[in-house]
C-alpha cells in the first residue's frame, strides 16, 4: 500500500514537471507576442497611493520601488527594448515612490542614470532630481547631478554652474566643486557671478591650499571679466567688436593686459568672448 502511494506520488511529480516544462516552452515561444499585446501596468497617483499605504508610506514606497526595479530588470534580462509606455510607467513609478518617501535616495539615482543616458528624457530626470534637491537638503549629489545634466546634455552652462554652486555649499561636498562651478560660470558668460561665488567661498575656507587655488581662479576670472567689459565698451562706441586683443591696447581701451595666472595667452573668440590658451588649467608640474 505504501509502495503504491509512493509510486503515485512520483508519477504526479514527473507529470507535473513535464507539464511545467511544456508550459514554460510555450510561454517562452509566445513571450514576444504577449509582450506586444499586454498593456504596461498602472501606477496609482500619489494621492491614492498615500491612502493605500495606510500610514506606512516608507514601507509602501520600498514595495513600489522594488516593483519598478523588477519591471526594468526583467526587460533588461531578456534584452527587450522598452516602449514609450514602458518608460512612462517607469517615470510614474519613480514619481510616486519619491512622493511617498521624498528622502529615498535610490529612486533619484536610478532616474538620473536611466532617463538621461538610456532614453534622453532630461526633463523627467531633472524634475525628479529637483524634488530630491528640495527635500534632501544635506545631500550634495543631487544638485551635482543636475549641474552635470545641464552642462553635459543640455549645454546650459549658466544653469549647470548654479547647480554646482549649490552642491558645493552642502556638507561634505568634494573640494573640487567650487573650482568646477566657477569654471563653468565663466564658459556660461557668467564671469562676474563666478567671482562673487568664489569670494564667498574664499572667506569661508580654512584649508590654505584650497584657498590659494580659489584665489588663483578668482584672479583669472577677474582678468577675463575686465577684458570683456572693455570689449563691450569698444563695441558700443565703434559699432563693431575689436579684431583682437592688440586693438584694445592700441586704441587705449585697456592700458595693459591683466596677468593670466595659469600662464596662458588672452584671445578674443569670434563670438566676442575672452578665451585663454590655458583653459584656466594649471600646467603639469615638471618632474
Amino acid at each position: 500500500m505504501a509502495a503504491r502511494k509512493l509510486f503515485v506520488l512520483i508519477l504526479i511529480v514527473f507529470v507535473g514537471a513535464g507539464v511545467h516544462v511544456g508550459l514554460s516552452r510555450k510561454v517562452w515561444e509566445n513571450r514576444q507576442e504577449v509582450r506586444r499585446t499586454t498593456q504596461t501596468g498602472y501606477v496609482f497617483p500619489s494621492q491614492f497611493a498615500r491612502i493605500l499605504a495606510l500610514g506606512h508610506k516608507g514601507l509602501y514606497a520600498d514595495y513600489l520601488f522594488l516593483n519598478t526595479l523588477t519591471f526594468f530588470g526583467e526587460r533588461q534580462m531578456y534584452r527587450e527594448n522598452l516602449t514609450k509606455e514602458d518608460w512612462d510607467y517607469l517615470v510614474a513609478g519613480l514619481d510616486t515612490v519619491t512622493d511617498l518617501d521624498p528622502y529615498f535616495l535610490d529612486p533619484y539615482v536610478l532616474g538620473a542614470s536611466l532617463l538621461t543616458w538610456d532614453i534622453r528624457r532630461f526633463d523627467d530626470a531633472n524634475r525628479l532630481l529637483e524634488k530630491g534637491t528640495r527635500h534632501r537638503t544635506w545631500d550634495w549629489r543631487l544638485p551635482y547631478y543636475l549641474g552635470f545634466n545641464h552642462f553635459y546634455f543640455l549645454k546650459d552652462y549658466n544653469k549647470g554652474a548654479e547647480y554646482l554652486m549649490e552642491a558645493s555649499r552642502r556638507p561634505q561636498s568634494p573640494s573640487f566643486l567650487p573650482t568646477l562651478a566657477a569654471r563653468l560660470s565663466y564658459y556660461g558668460d557668467q564671469a562676474r557671478t563666478g567671482i562673487l561665488f568664489l569670494m564667498a567661498l574664499i572667506s569661508q575656507t580654512k584649508d590654505e591650499r584650497l584657498r590659494n587655488s580659489l584665489l588663483i581662479r578668482k584672479q583669472a576670472l577677474e582678468g577675463a571679466a575686465l577684458i570683456e567689459e572693455r570689449i563691450e565698451r569698444f563695441r558700443k562706441e565703434r559699432g563693431r567688436a575689436p579684431g583682437d586683443i592688440n586693438e584694445l591696447l592700441k586704441e587705449g581701451y585697456i592700458e595693459q593686459l591683466p596677468e593670466e595666472p595659469y600662464g596662458g595667452k588672452w584671445l578674443i573668440l569670434p563670438t566676442g568672448r575672452v578665451f585663454s590658451t590655458s583653459k584656466f588649467v594649471a600646467p603639469p608640474k615638471k618632474k
